[in-house]
């Protein structure tokens, strides 16, 4: 049976209502939908949340805003970046309750940070505080660029990236079938302490921020850079959404 003649598994998407215009509509739920399964947008509402759940067959947590340092103990940083509360509070109870539910979780970018604070660990508010020489993308600029060519359906131009390392072990290896790869750059923040029951499975092979963890035994993967933006030029990251809606279905 071919793998769009399967059932499609419904799949929550929890993205920013920010900054990131027509994208946040396309970026992420279009290879979702391309690997055979049916990407919803959630709303921000935390009373939505249990009926939501009781018929989604998993979740995505998508690219964003910083998450409020408040959440992880902290004070704000002079390096912090725009933040979005509403969807702090939304996100973090989501998570509680799918993780609760045994539901697979993927998350990128602002989401491997989001699972990290949910489960009680903490971030870096920029990554330049901890290695000055970590490939990034102030301001965005380049993301907008890679941005505007997925909208439109083109191929994204050239920007930052940089080599990890991955356990060999890890779910993340035997989706990529490698254990050495080149990601995206785009993001400023990074994982500081590790939250309970998570596990980094990659670093970065430069300075070694943790780039993605799971948690062992269960359908749940997050990772620091944005999977998404290789899927029109790219395959490498076209079998981690497989393994995703696989896991859903």
């Amino acid at each position: 049976m071919s793998r769009a003649a399967k059932h499609r598994p419904l799949i929550g998407v929890s993205a920013s209502v920010h900054d990131f215009g027509d994208y946040s509509g396309v970026g992420v739920h279009r290879p979702v939908l391309e690997a055979g399964g049916l990407p919803v947008a959630l709303p921000q509402l935390v009373d939505a949340i249990e009926p939501v759940l009781d018929v989604l067959d998993a979740i995505v947590l998508a690219h964003g805003r910083d998450i409020h340092p408040a959440r992880y103990g902290q004070e704000p940083h002079a390096l912090l970046a725009a933040t979005e509360p509403q969807r702090d509070a939304f996100e973090l109870a989501l998570v509680s309750a799918a993780l609760d539910r045994g539901l697979p979780v993927l998350g990128m970018c602002r989401g491997v940070q989001l699972l990290n604070v949910a489960l009680g660990g903490t971030l870096v508010q920029d990554v330049s505080l901890v290695a000055a020489g970590h490939p990034s993308d102030p301001g965005w600029a380049r993301w907008k660029e890679v941005e505007a060519a997925s909208v439109a359906g083109l191929p994204v131009p050239p920007h930052p990236r940089h080599e990890i390392s991955i356990a060999s072990d890890s779910l993340l290896a035997r989706a990529l079938g490698t254990t050495a790869i080149e990601v995206s750059s785009f993001h400023h923040q990074a994982i500081d302490r590790v939250g309970d029951g998570l596990e980094v499975v990659a670093r970065s092979a430069s300075d070694g921020l943790p780039e993605a963890v799971e948690m062992p035994g269960r359908p749940v993967l997050a990772v620091q850079w944005e999977l998404q933006e290789e899927w029109r030029i790219d395959p490498r990251f076209v079998a981690v959404f497989d393994w995703f809606v696989d896991a859903a279905r």
